[in-house]
């Protein structure tokens, strides 16, 4: 992947987990009518965490070798 590009994903990534927080409402927390916009906001956080620790696992394995 681009660095560039890379570092924007992050950084919109992070933007919608934030937001998601903001747009959650506690009074109906497990409500997905609710709060399904929160909701798809942690699933979307949680796949680019594992993607992000996979890949950088991956280049700590590159450079053992090395």
């Amino acid at each position: 992947m681009n660095k560039k590009f890379e570092k924007i994903t992050t950084y919109l990534v992070l933007l919608l987990l934030v937001y998601g927080i903001y747009q959650l409402n506690i009074d109906q927390l497990w409500s997905i009518q609710v709060n399904w916009f929160s909701f798809l906001a942690f699933l979307i956080f949680i796949c680019y965490l594992i993607f992000s620790l996979k890949k950088a696992a991956k280049q700590q394995d590159l450079q053992k070798r090395n």
